[in-house]
């Protein structure tokens, strides 16, 4: 018997390129601006409301907490402009606005999903809410992201390629992407600001892999610890990334090396980065080891290339401490 397996491509329309914000201009209907309050009062804002002249809100604040998002309000508008990282766009993504603008103000890539993260009862929770319409890559956006926030979440696009790679649910179509977007973000990352627009087209290649591979262990370990210990998203990935591809060794991933081990090629480039953490900077070995439980079943529901035993999780939380 044959196996037949079936892809659905995204429909929101990705506007990108130095000056793409000017879109903005042609957007009509009441409108409202979702941002974070360190955006609030500077160029990037200022910029965005001389072109919209749109109602202002405070999103939610970092991991996307249940109660700041359904205090938002939005639902009286007809377009959404999100300018942010991840956290802003997910929480206006689960609301499912009627029109959604989104301008990623980071490389996380959460703006060519349709699922939304967010916090709830201190774990990440993720829902499918409804991907933006339109998506604006103006390498401008990133000018006012603080440096290590923006590598941190190019870090976390990393992440996305090469669990898209190494995923259960991998095809044809997300090697691809996986592979391009990787190669570029390992030559791109320690160039930034220079590279500001090679980076947004990386990254979204790379977020298209995930949101059509999956995601496996060093994602689900960000889900777990980064609400409990305040560990913001990109950083997660900098503390898992490594010790997640020494875990999930497979041949397959020989082809992203250029010649040492994958995990030390990426543990190279944290280095360079300045951007190598470990676990036990945000919480104490016996803190960590309480998520085994949790963390092993959140890893076995999703698309890693393999089930881990409880065992195999706490050596793994063990290696990142």
């Amino acid at each position: 018997m044959m196996f037949v397996r079936t892809l659905n491509y995204p429909h929101t329309k990705v506007v990108f390129g130095e000056g793409s914000m000017e879109y903005l201009k042609d957007i009509k209907g009441r409108k409202v601006l979702v941002t974070t309050r360190s955006l609030i009062g500077g160029k990037l804002y200022s910029q965005v409301l001389g072109l919209t002249e749109a109602e202002v809100l405070q999103g939610p604040s970092q991991h996307t907490p249940e109660e700041q998002m359904r205090a938002l309000g939005i639902s009286g508008f007809d377009v959404v402009i999100s300018l942010g990282g991840g956290s802003i766009i997910d929480g206006v993504k689960a609301l499912s606005p009627k029109f959604h603008v989104a301008i990623p103000t980071t490389l996380s890539g959460a703006e060519h999903t349709e699922f939304a993260g967010f916090t709830s009862k201190g774990r990440k929770v993720s829902v499918q809410g409804k991907e933006p319409d339109l998506v604006i890559l103006d390498p401008k956006a990133l000018t006012e992201t603080p440096r290590e926030l923006l590598l941190s979440s190019g870090v976390r696009a990393i992440d996305h390629a090469i669990e898209a790679f190494y995923s259960a649910r991998a095809t044809p179509f997300t090697d691809v992407l996986a592979e391009g977007s990787y190669r570029r973000l390992v030559q791109c990352l320690p160039q930034l600001p220079s590279t500001a627009e090679e980076c947004q087209g990386a990254a979204w290649g790379a977020s298209l892999a995930m949101r059509y591979a999956g995601r496996g262990l060093s994602h689900v370990f960000g889900y777990v610890v980064g609400p409990r210990f305040k560990i913001p998203h990109g950083i997660t990935s900098c503390i898992s990334l490594p010790a997640a591809i020494e875990m999930n060794k497979t041949p397959k991933l020989r082809q992203l090396e250029v010649g040492n081990p994958l995990n030390e090629e990426v543990g190279e480039l944290l280095n360079k980065l300045g951007l190598r953490r470990k676990l036990g900077q945000y919480c104490s070995l016996e803190e960590a080891m309480g998520t085994v439980e949790e963390l092993t079943e959140a890893v076995n529901r999703s698309d890693n290339p393999r089930k881990l035993s409880s065992k195999e999780v706490r050596k793994f939380l063990e290696d990142v401490f």
